[in-house]
């Protein structure tokens, strides 16, 4: 036979439940509020290293041109531009901008590198 195990409030003798919301979980009383709380901080955002991506693609494609506009604050003809001159460096930052940047990529279904090995994916 299976025994469910919990565990229960120190002041109350309530159901403890567990909880995390942002950088904050901990457990929390269902009856009476209790809780006990701890941080947990993804490792992006502590990651320091300074990333590099690079990208290529089509410089008659509107979506390309406006992804490299976004990324690189760049206007429509300098990002056309860039697109122009083949694989260029488009961004340089830590893991929380090159996430960003990735995703804003991806979904323009450019061609990219990011150096060193980003592995925040």
């Amino acid at each position: 036979m299976k025994k469910n195990y919990f565990m229960v409030c120190e002041r109350c003798g309530g159901r403890l439940e567990s909880f995390k919301e942002g950088s904050a979980q901990g457990l929390r009383c269902a009856d009476c509020g209790w809780s006990v709380v701890t941080t947990h901080i993804s490792g992006i955002k502590v990651d320091e290293t300074k990333y590099e991506v690079s990208c290529s693609g089509d410089y008659k494609n509107e979506a390309h041109i406006r992804a490299v506009s976004e990324v690189t604050g760049y206007n429509f003809l300098t990002s056309r531009k860039t697109l122009q001159n083949g694989i260029s460096l488009v961004f340089t930052g830590q893991a929380m901008e090159i996430l960003q940047v990735r995703n804003t990529l991806v979904s323009a279904e450019l061609d990219f590198t990011i150096e060193p090995e980003f592995n925040w994916t």
